[in-house]
């Protein structure tokens, strides 16, 4: 029986999914979070091009791209399907690309399988861990679950010593104080994250429609609470992405 996974496309070149590489993107289906601020719902809610194919025919596309040297795996969650495994069990055997992940930290179980195969991974941490996390998730009343899980992922990645990252969307009026930030920043170098990810929340076909009136945080708050961070992260390579200027890095003010 071949193996199919719910799947909903590849886009072929990407410069900014795996740093320093050119990369080919694979996009699975499916998330166990509801975060009303979300870009990709159709992915989460298992619309738009999702549908179940083949394993091979997705490392057949990947075999076919001579240009990239790495492959970021990214959803909606992608280790919400089991089938997630094999797919990077494949590519490790049967290609020479470089292997990310992107993923929120639910499925840490799953998490332990998938890492010996990974050269990178990046998870995001969305709010400091308490009943705040179910708040930016969209699922309130499962915020002590929901934690439990994300802290048992950033115990196991503590061990995993390899290029690994970690993300937050300031979303204003739902992650986007300074003190929050803060408390993520110290999370982050207590795991010994390589890279810290500030995003700028984007107001663009959102799970809840409500979203798409917010306006996004300006680059300047944005860099504020970049530096926050950095205050924690004297050590750690910390940087902001905004529409209007890109990737930035943060630097300690000497």
């Amino acid at each position: 029986m071949m193996t199919k996974i719910n799947f909903a496309g590849i886009v072929d070149n990407s410069t900014i999914d795996y740093p320093k590489k050119l990369s080919a993107v694979v996009y699975l289906c499916g998330c166990p979070y509801r975060c009303p601020w979300c870009q990709n719902a159709e992915l989460v809610l298992n619309g738009g091009n999702c549908k179940p194919t083949e394993i091979d025919e997705i490392i057949d596309q990947l075999k076919e791209n001579f240009l990239i040297q790495a492959v970021c795996i990214t959803g909606g969650e992608p280790l919400m399907q089991r089938e997630t495994v094999e797919l990077l069990e494949r590519i490790k055997s049967e290609t020479d690309l470089l292997l990310k992940i992107d993923s929120n930290g639910y499925f840490s179980e799953r998490l332990r399988e998938a890492l010996p195969l990974l050269d990178f991974f990046t998870t995001d941490v969305k709010a400091p861990l308490n009943e705040r996390y179910g708040e930016v998730v969209g699922l309130p009343d499962q915020w002590q679950k929901i934690v439990e899980r994300v802290e048992m992922t950033l115990n196991i990645l503590k061990r995993w010593n390899h290029q690994k990252e970690a993300r937050t969307t300031i979303v204003p009026d739902l992650i986007d104080r300074k003190e929050d930030i803060e408390k993520i920043a110290m999370l982050v170098d207590d795991v010994g994250f390589t890279l810290y990810t500030l995003q700028q929340f984007r107001a663009d076909r959102t799970l809840d429609p409500g979203y798409e009136r917010i306006q996004s945080p300006s680059p300047e708050l944005m860099r504020e609470l970049g530096r926050a961070a950095k205050k924690h992260l004297p050590k750690t390579k910390v940087q902001i992405v905004t529409q209007q200027n890109g990737f930035e890095e943060i630097k300690t003010k000497t």
